[in-house]
């Protein structure tokens, strides 16, 4: 055997643990739920192999990030159950205002509930919904993949605390607005109208159209997905599936300056997705742009020159002399 594959110095080592953790989520997410903590103790594990003074950064520079999407995720279930006044009209009215004359009298996302309809039970829509579903249920693994590639794969910790810190600041003001304005998405208006929720039991409406695929493969999978994982059902603006694919695609392109096409297609293709679901009103996306630009600002501009750059400066001082000849020029 050729251990020289498993030294931790040998730059494919960093290639051969970013595969193991892609497969990794692409397997959870196709036969379990997936929460931070999964993601957490994954990352951990690999990096055990990596060495004491890897594990420890790790550990240092991973740990307040999930332990925070931990609360985050606890607390959406708060936020459901204290909610007030649910809006139900007035995002509706809004979109029906901004985009209806777009699509033949509807908005964005009942068009495409006729679409599907119009496809029926061919291959086409059967294929389009495996696609949609696989590409719109990643978003809760591709920022973890996008942090692993700028914390180990490229060994770049400045970028990494820009970017998870830049979404950090996005959680908390998402978080905010869910408890201070919680509004239905489009799914709850074409099953229940501008009804007022009086109950948390939606039997599984919340999956929008990804139901489809359950009922392709005979399973519960994305029902239980979105009643379990996503407690808060009311919590469509900001839509953070609008809104983790842009800050991605910023940080890529500014650590690689190459994938400018593919990375603004994959913004599209889930801001697409969020509409093809019935989960996300257009403008639910819009406003979640919105809050990029801020948790980009309130990042770069405050916390990381004010607070996080002087803390990689003190810990690197702190680190062995050999550490910084790994680090890429």
């Amino acid at each position: 055997m050729n251990l020289r594959l498993f030294n931790t110095q040998d730059k494919k080592f960093p290639i051969i643990v970013l595969i193991l953790v892609i497969l990794f989520f692409i397997i959870i997410n196709q036969i379990t739920k997936f929460r931070p903590d999964h993601a957490f103790l994954a990352l951990l594990i690999m990096t055990l192999s990596l060495g004491k003074e890897k594990s420890r950064r790790f550990l240092i520079d991973w740990a307040p990030l999930i332990l925070f999407w931990i609360a985050y995720d606890m607390m959406r279930g708060v936020a459901d159950s204290v909610r007030g006044v649910i809006q139900v009209e007035a995002p509706y009215k809004l979109e029906y205002a901004l985009f209806s004359h777009f699509f033949g009298g509807k908005i964005p996302s009942f068009w495409f509930q006729d679409f599907q309809t119009w496809l029926g039970n061919t291959i086409l829509h059967r294929g389009l919904d495996i696609m949609v579903a696989n590409l719109y249920t990643l978003h809760f693994a591709i920022p973890l993949v996008a942090g692993w590639i700028f914390w180990h794969t490229t060994n770049d910790r400045k970028t990494f605390y820009r970017y998870f810190y830049t979404l950090t600041v996005l959680n908390a003001m998402a978080l905010i607005t869910f408890m201070v304005y919680p509004a239905a998405p489009p799914w709850y208006v074409s099953s229940y109208g501008f009804v007022q929720p009086a109950h948390n039991a939606f039997h599984g409406l919340s999956a929008g159209s990804l139901l489809n695929v359950d009922k392709l493969f005979g399973t519960h999978f994305y029902a239980t997905v979105w009643d379990s994982f996503n407690p808060n059902h009311f919590a469509a603006i900001p839509s953070l599936h609008g809104a983790y694919p842009i800050v991605t695609a910023i940080f890529l392109f500014q650590k690689f300056h190459r994938y400018t096409i593919w990375l603004f297609l994959y913004c599209i293709a889930v801001w697409v997705c969020a509409v093809y679901t019935n989960h996300h009103y257009v403008i639910d996306l819009i406003i979640g742009a919105l809050y990029v630009a801020i948790a980009y600002f309130v990042t770069q501009k405050i916390l990381y020159p004010f607070i996080f750059a002087r803390f990689l400066e003190k810990h690197e001082k702190r680190e062995p002399q050999a550490a910084p000849s790994r680090v890429p020029a």
